[in-house]
């Protein structure tokens, strides 16, 4: 989604707005702009050769210092971002530093839009600007269209690798080392046990009980409890349905199973089931209209106990699907 502010900015650059992104050429330079999730952000993606990079990042940082709402001005992937967090005002300052990261590759030798940021070959007029999406971040390119395929396909290569041959805790710690050699070895390690995740077949060899049965548990208690609150609050009672979710998550966690796509799915089920179960206990003291209303309304309202749990199997599919890319235009 592209607000107004921003499409109003677009208009004045002369770009134009593809698939809730802006993106163009302003001047020389390849423009990409977008926002979301309480940030604005604009890129612009050229040949950046790394020596080059490196001068400018010095000029960029100082930069940085003069706008309050500015999170980073980087080079990331080969990449010039900027983001700003999305505040009230935030446009003025948006705006403002766009023209002035402009300013500042002004003064280098920088190839124009229509050099590939990939190859470093002349597109003549035939690039494609492509979105990419990869673990909820945007990146926005202007390149060959097989320049842009290969990128999608190595980074994908890349990530299927390191899914199959995960880091090693030596291997992490040489590589903390070598990016913050302040910290000590101590604090290294200790961040390498909060972050990686244990050994599947660890964890099933600590596990007490197949997590359905403690979900199951969980789901039963809580239609009991449930069942007992609809004898005194009546249909009032479907606002406390969300502890079968509490309670069901909870059972699961007890027999400390990998939980991973299967369980949370098993969670869900039984969370639901949970409510049909309270139902059915009350169901001869019910009217029909009651016994909709208690499972649709109950349903929805247990939901929000596993809420984490639907959010994780959410964000674990879109993250299996590693990064996508999507054409949005050709340059005219």
């Amino acid at each position: 989604m592209v607000f107004y502010g921003l499409r109003k900015f677009a208009r004045e650059l002369g770009l134009e707005v593809q698939s809730g992104v802006v993106c163009g050429i302003y001047e020389r330079y390849a423009v990409s702009m977008w926002e979301g999730n309480g940030y604005k952000t604009f890129s612009i993606s050229a040949k950046f050769e790394e020596e080059l990079c490196n001068k400018m990042e010095i000029e960029l940082m100082d930069l940085e210092g003069n706008y309050r709402r500015v999170v980073y001005i980087r080079f990331i992937e080969g990449v010039l971002e900027a983001r700003f967090l999305d505040n009230p005002g935030t446009m003025k300052q948006f705006r403002n530093c766009f023209f002035d990261v402009l300013s500042v590759l002004d003064g280098y030798e920088i190839p124009d839009a229509d050099i590939c940021p990939k190859c470093g070959l002349p597109m003549y007029g035939q690039g494609v600007w492509s979105l990419f999406k990869i673990y909820g971040r945007k990146s926005c390119l202007y390149t060959h269209e097989h320049c842009a395929a290969a990128m999608e396909r190595e980074v994908n290569r890349q990530i299927e690798w390191d899914r199959q041959h995960p880091m090693s805790k030596e291997e992490f710690i040489e590589a903390m080392m070598e990016i913050h050699g302040d910290e000590s070895l101590e604090e290294i390690e200790k961040l390498y046990e909060e972050i990686e995740e244990p050994d599947t077949e660890q964890r099933r060899m600590q596990r007490r009980l197949p997590g359905w049965v403690g979900a199951l548990c969980g789901s039963v208690l809580g239609a009991f409890i449930l069942a007992v609150a609809h004898g005194f609050l009546g249909l009032a009672a479907i606002y406390f349905s969300w502890l079968c979710g509490e309670l069901v998550g909870a059972g699961y966690k007890w027999t400390k199973d990998v939980r991973g796509k299967k369980g949370s799915i098993i969670i869900i089920v039984m969370t639901i089931f949970s409510v049909f179960l309270a139902a059915g206990f009350r169901v001869m003291e019910m009217q029909k209209r009651d016994y909709l209303v208690y499972i649709v309304g109950g349903s929805l309202i247990s939901l929000i106990g596993v809420a984490d749990v639907i959010i994780g199997l959410f964000m674990a599919k879109r993250d299996d699907k590693g990064m996508q890319r999507k054409r949005l235009q050709k340059r005219k």
